[in-house]
């Protein structure tokens, strides 16, 4: 792997401003996370599920997908397990490289946040005080809180913006994994995040080839309705009027737990009409457009996507929606591979990693078993605790490196040859001890 551009964040890190938020009281229960101790910490927020039933939106799942009629139903996303693995990955290979950071090591602290901005909150506030629920504005254990350096996540615009609205207080920097979004350049008031950059281009003018040399005139589009699908339909809408082609319709999806506001008549008219649709957004912001396909007929047009919406990870056990399409063709940009990642994936086993706190969750549901929760502890019964990862079928499981995945392992990275440059000038400089490294702030 090429040694990654370090510098955008090596000036956050530098950084000589601190900021300070007024006292806060929260009354929630904790939210527990998976913490391994090193002489810096690095911050992982990820979303490991989707919630249905939620009385804030009715989803309109339970008759169709049959989710127990309960208040909450939470179904794992197992493919995004893959994400915080690929961090734990990273952050034990950086440490086997004793000179990058002069015989210190890295650690992480990692939360779920479902894809719920107040949990992403909530996590965040947690990474600064170092408690669960936390604390704000207040440093519970220092000897945690002073060794955190940046933060990893999220997978969504709206996640990431929460998150950065906290870290941004405290100048701690923050890297988004998840799809580029244009609009985060534009905003004056999340200047903590970074993202990994996406030559956009390149997918229009694919998108525009394929259209041209199999005849597809008109074509129809999905797309969430935000900013970032908004962006895309206008950036298409022009280069499509340049060769000649045209929309047929613009479908825009309404993000959970958002008020469901498609008409489905419409909906099911518009592709049993259209020979092609071009479908743009991730797996979350896509879920309601999932849904209106159950509810419908097979269409039997083709699908063109992009590899942001993985199509055989969906969050209700149904690993079919691609056969309600005649065909599919899906973009990808090209990503170098893991070394040694694949191997690493088919050691992980529950016994391995006992202080990892979500992975007898995703196990359970991995290998369909049910677990007991005594004393907050989760235990599998009946379980294939010596499974392998790699016996998974594809739409819970994929040993392939997923795009997001990548971006967490190489944001790792990232900052480790950040702090690396940040330690080479202090050494440079005056020599000081390892304790007065370990202590450094972010701002710093």
């Amino acid at each position: 792997m090429k040694s990654p551009n370090v510098f955008p964040l090596l000036v956050a890190l530098l950084c000589i401003f601190q900021k300070r938020i007024s006292i806060l009281s929260l009354n929630a229960a904790g939210n527990p996370g998976y913490y391994q101790d090193g002489d810096f910490i690095i911050g992982g927020l990820f979303s490991l599920r989707v919630i249905s039933g939620d009385l804030r939106s009715k989803f309109g799942f339970q008759h169709k997908l049959y989710i127990p009629p309960i208040e909450y139903a939470y179904v794992h996303l197992t493919k995004h397990y893959q994400q915080l693995l690929a961090m734990v990955f990273a952050v034990n290979e950086i440490n086997k490289k004793l000179n990058l950071l002069f015989n210190m090591s890295l650690g992480f602290y990692l939360f779920n946040v479902d894809y719920i901005e107040m949990k992403a909150v909530e996590s965040s506030l947690s990474l600064l005080s170092c408690e669960s629920p936390p604390f704000p504005n207040y440093n519970c254990r220092p000897e945690k809180r002073d060794k955190l350096v940046a933060v990893i996540g999220g997978i969504s615009t709206g996640i990431s913006t929460q998150i950065s609205r906290v870290l941004s207080l405290y100048s701690v920097p923050q890297i988004s994994y998840g799809p580029f979004d244009r609009s985060f350049r534009d905003s004056v008031h999340l200047q903590s995040i970074y993202q990994f950059p996406v030559n956009t281009a390149a997918l229009y003018q694919g998108l525009i080839q394929l259209m041209l040399h199999f005849g597809w005139v008109c074509v129809g589009f999905v797309v969430p309705n935000d900013i970032r699908g908004e962006m895309f339909l206008q950036d298409m809408t022009q280069e499509m009027n340049n060769n000649g082609l045209c929309i047929a319709f613009a479908e825009r999806i309404p993000e959970y737990p958002a008020k469901d506001t498609i008409n489905k008549y419409l909906f099911f008219e518009r592709f049993t009409t259209t020979t092609v649709s071009i479908v743009f957004g991730d797996t979350y912001s896509l879920l309601r457009f999932v849904y209106h396909i159950y509810c419908s007929s097979t269409f039997g047009n083709i699908l063109v996507t992009t590899l942001d919406w993985d199509i055989t990870k969906l969050a209700f056990h149904q690993g079919h929606s691609y056969t309600y399409f005649g065909g599919g063709l899906s973009f990808s940009f090209h990503k170098e591979e893991i070394p040694g990642f694949k191997n690493f994936l088919r050691s992980v086993q529950p016994a391995k990693y006992p202080h990892d706190t979500f992975i007898q969750y995703v196990w359970s549901t991995l290998f369909e078993c049910p677990f007991l929760k005594q004393n907050g502890i989760i235990t599998p019964t009946e379980c294939e605790q010596n499974g392998s990862l790699e016996t998974r079928p594809l739409h819970v499981w994929d040993m392939n490196t997923s795009p997001q995945s990548y971006n967490v392992y190489a944001a790792v990275n990232v900052i480790a040859w950040a702090l690396h440059k940040v330690l080479t000038l202090r050494i440079e400089k005056e020599s000081p001890d390892k304790v007065a490294y370990a202590t450094s702030r972010p701002w710093q």
